[in-house]
């Protein structure tokens, strides 16, 4: 029995990272989705930054959008979530001048309440929401807009690349890891099974647009919703927009933390409208791409704890599996501690950064399981209720 369960956790970590994947890139070489532009194209598009005290981003963030070139109207509404810094001036002062922004000067609520404001407000056929420091290339919005055209897209996520993504060891392992899952998520995309996106580059039929509660996110829900009602969301590769990387292993954990847990328990509240004799293509990516990668700790430690009991029952084969895990953490402690040196171990340090992310997934399922609820959204907030300081100079915005 103990070795049927570690085969068992070990198949479902091989299918995650790699059944799944080839199972979409078949799907979507043998039935492809094809955007088919039977409809009207959006007259308006409202594009949406929900931001608290980043009046240092705000004005060159709006100069950004504005600066798209894009065959449709376009307006820029700032939902202020209880900024005190100056940005609700700011943007007021800009809105002034230009017709097309506008300012919500919101209480504090979160993220998400802010976004929901925004949703409230927007006058466009179709909202993308962003962040105050991410940054469009050239065509973006054009080719992030392109596939509404056909109306069965719901809702579109762009590829979001990293600023110096060279900068620390951590933001070059983060930088690998999400050139996996931009990968994935284009196979997916192709296959028509795709439902995760980038909060920091996600667009959004109006009709597809539901109210999502304070504890959720809408870069979570708001896919599922429009899978849910037999949409479909597509990952198109040529909106590109830019972001900074992570600083350090304690912003990473932080990141992944939130991420999971708010991801894990936005997933599994959706599970049973997204059934499998509901929505088969829906349900198979919901596990295959979240909830089963974000339990990949758990698959990992049943899979080492049953090893561990077969080898000292006395088959010494079964040392090897655990000698595998006893590695990697050994590793990840060398590489702490050459980066506590100030020194580069590159196979240490993506040991480390593997470690950590796991932990991060662990830590969100504790917290899915308490039933905890994470509304904040800013560095200072998520670092309090992490219970830890942020990072020298962190800025942590929302991602996927």
């Amino acid at each position: 029995m103990l070795a049927v369960i570690f085969w068992v956790a070990v198949a479902l970590l091989a299918w995650v990272y790699v059944g799944y994947p080839l199972a979409a890139a078949l799907a979507g070489r043998v039935r492809p989705f094809r955007v088919r532009p039977t409809g009207s194209p959006p007259a308006l598009v409202t594009v949406g930054i929900a931001a608290h005290d980043e009046s240092g981003h705000l004005a060159e963030r709006i100069a950004d959008v504005l600066a798209q070139d894009v065959p449709f109207g376009l307006e820029v509404v700032v939902g202020s979530d209880g900024s005190t810094d100056g940005s609700v001036e700011l943007v007021t002062a800009l809105a002034a001048t230009d017709a097309r922004v506008r300012v919500l000067d919101l209480p504090r609520g979160g993220q998400t309440a802010a976004q929901r404001a925004i949703f409230a407000a927007a006058s466009g056929e179709v909202v993308v929401l962003t962040d105050a420091e991410t940054r469009f290339a050239p065509g973006c919005l054009a080719a992030l807009i392109a596939p509404f055209s056909d109306p069965r897209v719901g809702a579109a996520t762009g590829r979001l690349t990293w600023l110096s993504p060279e900068r620390t060891e951590t933001s070059r392992n983060e930088g690998a890891y999400w050139r996996y899952e931009q990968a994935v998520r284009r196979l997916e995309s192709r296959a028509g099974w795709l439902t995760a996106v980038t909060g920091a580059l996600l667009a959004v039929r109006g009709d597809a647009y539901t109210a999502v509660p304070d504890h959720a996110s809408m870069d979570h829900l708001l896919p599922l919703v429009a899978r849910d009602r037999g949409l479909v969301v597509l990952a198109c590769e040529d909106a590109i927009a830019s972001d900074r990387t992570v600083g350090g292993l304690r912003e990473q954990f932080r990141n992944r933390s939130r991420t999971a847990t708010r991801g894990i328990q936005s997933n599994l509240s959706m599970v049973g409208r997204l059934a499998p004799w509901r929505r088969p293509s829906a349900a198979l990516a919901i596990w295959s791409h979240k909830i089963l990668r974000w339990a990949t700790p758990l698959l990992a430690l049943l899979a080492g704890a049953c090893a561990l009991a077969l080898a000292v029952g006395g088959d010494p084969a079964w040392w090897l599996p655990v000698a595998l895990g006893v590695a990697v953490v050994a590793l990840a402690a060398v590489g702490w501690l050459a980066r506590s040196a100030g020194r580069r171990f590159r196979l240490g340090s993506l040991a480390l950064a593997i470690v950590v992310v796991n932990l991060a997934f662990l830590n969100g399922w504790w917290n899915a399981v308490r039933g905890r609820r994470i509304e904040s959204w800013h560095r200072e907030d998520w670092a309090a209720t992490s219970g830890t300081a942020p990072a020298s100079g962190a800025s942590a915005s929302p991602r996927d």
